[in-house]
């Protein structure tokens, strides 16, 4: 059976090639509307336009995953330390003397809405068996397929909940709902079940696809997902003793693994690793000697995912109606349109965690060794020489976009060399901030923001990664105009994933350096000697940055519960670049804004794990709460 290019799935999910698919069955089949699960498993084409739904069900962190309504801008980036929510009226990004405490349900997957799917996945493989018009080779790669579907399932939810029902056959209500309800298996359990089935369908996906199928499950989307969940297992068993959990749920291991498993897991990833990079089939991407439009490249719409580095992506399209709004909602304040945008707003934290090409640290350069601040011709120059991912990932005061640049000023100083008074902008861009000195009137916002109120950033940056540059109507925000292509799994993040497994079961810190070196020889930074853990993890925090890494992250270190001063979330605020305009020399001075008006937060540790929602417990009496919570 080969697979129709009119229906090939953006994910590939077009729905509308699934109505193509039903419409050409329907008419052909004269089922006057009406498919029954018969007609369905007797005919390759409805066959194929059921996995195109089951791969519309697969929930991600992507573009389009909020916690709560979109406005609130709290997402996986927002709530890590790389960015705030622009917006400033809501409870975590407003407030400023206030504490927040990261919510029992911010994470929130529900049981009830996650195993609909899931279950659709068993359906798919109980009927696929027993269907006679496919061959035995064609039902073995959909059944490896629908697996790997029902893998990436599971994997979202043992990164919320630790443990969960493992369930692979689809359940039959026969009067008796005692018989439907399942316990939790242990978090071992639950990620030996997905690593397992990678291990077994590997063997069977395809290493490449055709065009009729290219953004489908393959070999090497197998291996790194084996790669991925093996990393977290490893480390939630080696750090979990550190987090402090205690209760029913750890003494019978539904949430934290025994350390002793710590290094079967890390070999599980290092062996997932290494094969899928020896297989040849991806490489890194460097294609553009610019190296910081080769790294923005990569992310975006130009390329549309085909990069050679995209292992497993998530495809969108405008013309079938499966477009999504990032861009309307990250544009930089003046390219915003009629409201919106601003979203992300990267922190200074961040920014300086980009080292400098020559491999010294990423602290920028705000005063001499006076103590007086250095004068800049543009903003953009304190950036002078910084990684080149910096560049592709954030707007900076001052960046290029649009035949304009991205201008976010706190302000002008009648004076020079940081010295004079001070005329702080106190409006939204839009808004009136003039200000007068000796009769002249000045501008003291930049076009992009400045103040500490409305809806432009506040830490003076905004993302880049993933920002469409080519488009040009940002009105509408309901108009979902984007379609650039969500990243699930590159090869980046593998070389990453096997430098940290190769730090974690040491004797292989050759292996790990080799592997760090080919991430940052790509990014045009200077190769590192020697690496250490504490490195690794750096590289992962900038070459991964923003892409809804970092609070898992965190939150598998069991390393967001510590003090900021700790590397952790609690006390963390986010910290601000403010450059000021110097009216006397022309040239721009700089501050470090560290209150920005936000909320402090507070990570506790039995936030590690979601709380299980009432509503799944009471209808699963066999269901254990997660520690912390009580039921």
């Amino acid at each position: 059976m080969k697979f129709r290019s009119y229906i090939k799935p953006f994910f590939c999910m077009l729905i509308l090639s699934l109505s193509s698919a039903c419409d050409n069955y329907l008419d052909r089949e004269d089922t006057s509307g009406i498919i029954t699960p018969d007609k369905i498993w007797d005919n390759p084409v409805a066959i194929e336009a059921v996995l195109v739904n089951l791969y519309d069900g697969l929930k991600l962190d992507d573009f389009d995953t909020w916690f709560s309504s979109r406005w609130r801008l709290i997402n996986a980036t927002s709530l890590s330390d790389e960015a705030q929510g622009s917006y400033q009226k809501d409870w975590l990004f407003s407030n400023a003397a206030e504490v927040w405490t990261y919510s029992e349900y911010v994470f929130e997957d529900k049981f009830s809405d996650r195993y609909v799917h899931i279950r659709r996945n068993n359906d798919f493989l109980y009927q696929l068996e027993q269907a006679v018009v496919l061959t035995e080779e064609e039902k073995n790669v959909l059944s490896a397929e629908v697996r790997f579907l029902r893998a990436l399932q599971y994997f979202s939810l043992a990164k919320r909940y630790g443990g969960v029902p493992l369930i692979t056959e689809p359940q039959e209500f026969t009067g008796d709902t005692e018989a439907l309800q399942v316990p939790r298996n242990t978090e071992a359990e639950t990620y030996d079940f997905i690593i397992d089935e990678c291990r077994e369908i590997a063997e069977i996906l395809p290493s490449v696809r055709g065009a009729e199928g290219e953004y489908r499950a393959t070999r090497g989307a197998a291996l790194a997902l084996m790669s991925r969940a093996a990393l977290y297992a490893g480390t939630i068993a080696r750090y979990s003793p550190g987090a402090g959990l205690s209760g029913e749920a750890v003494s019978r291991g539904l949430v934290c693994i025994p350390q002793s498993e710590a290094e079967r897991f890390f070999t599980t990833c290092y062996e997932a690793s290494t094969t899928l990079i020896t297989d040849g089939v991806y490489k890194l991407y460097d294609s553009n000697p610019d190296k910081v439009e080769n790294f923005y490249e990569l992310f975006s719409n130009k390329l549309n995912g085909n990069n050679g580095e995209y292992i497993f992506q998530k495809q969108y399209n405008v013309a079938g109606g499966k477009g999504h709004a990032w861009d309307k909602l990250n544009a930089p304040f003046s390219y915003r349109g009629d409201g919106w945008g601003c979203g992300m707003a990267p922190t200074l934290e961040l920014v300086e965690a980009f080292e400098y090409t020559d491999d010294s640290d990423g602290t920028l350069r705000i005063r001499d060794n006076h103590g007086i601040p250095i004068s800049y011709d543009s903003p953009y120059d304190i950036f002078e020489n910084k990684d080149p991912r910096l560049f592709g990932s954030v707007y900076l005061p001052g960046s290029p976009l649009k035949g304009s640049t991205v201008q976010w000023i706190r302000g002008i100083i009648d004076g020079q060399n940081g010295s004079g008074q001070k005329y702080q902008a106190q409006n939204q861009p839009d808004k009136d901030n003039t200000v007068i000195i000796d009769g002249e009137n000045y501008n003291a916002s930049g076009k992009d923001g400045g103040a500490d109120v409305g809806d432009a950033s506040k830490t003076g940056f905004y993302q880049r990664k993933f920002f469409d540059e080519t488009l040009d109507d940002m009105t509408n925000i309901d108009a979902n105009r984007s379609q650039t292509p969500w990243v699930v799994f590159r090869l980046g993040e593998i070389y990453l994933n096997l430098a940290e497994a190769c730090m974690e079961l040491g004797g292989k810190e050759g292996e790990a350096l080799e592997a760090v070196n080919a991430i940052r020889r790509r990014a045009g930074i200077q190769e590192l000697g020697s690496v250490s853990l504490e490195q690794v993890r750096h590289e992962r925090r900038v070459e991964l940055a923003f892409e809804k890494h970092r609070i898992w992250d965190m939150i598998r270190w069991r390393i967001a519960h510590r003090d900021v001063s700790e590397g952790g979330l609690s006390n963390f605020r986010g910290t601000a670049l403010y450059p000021w305009y110097n009216l006397q020399s022309g040239k721009y001075t700089f501050e470090i804004g560290t209150e920005p008006p936000k909320q402090k937060r507070l990570f506790l540790e039995r936030s590690y794990y979601t709380r299980l929602n009432p509503s799944d417990l009471s209808t699963n009496s066999k269901l254990i709460q997660n520690p912390g919570y009580g039921n």
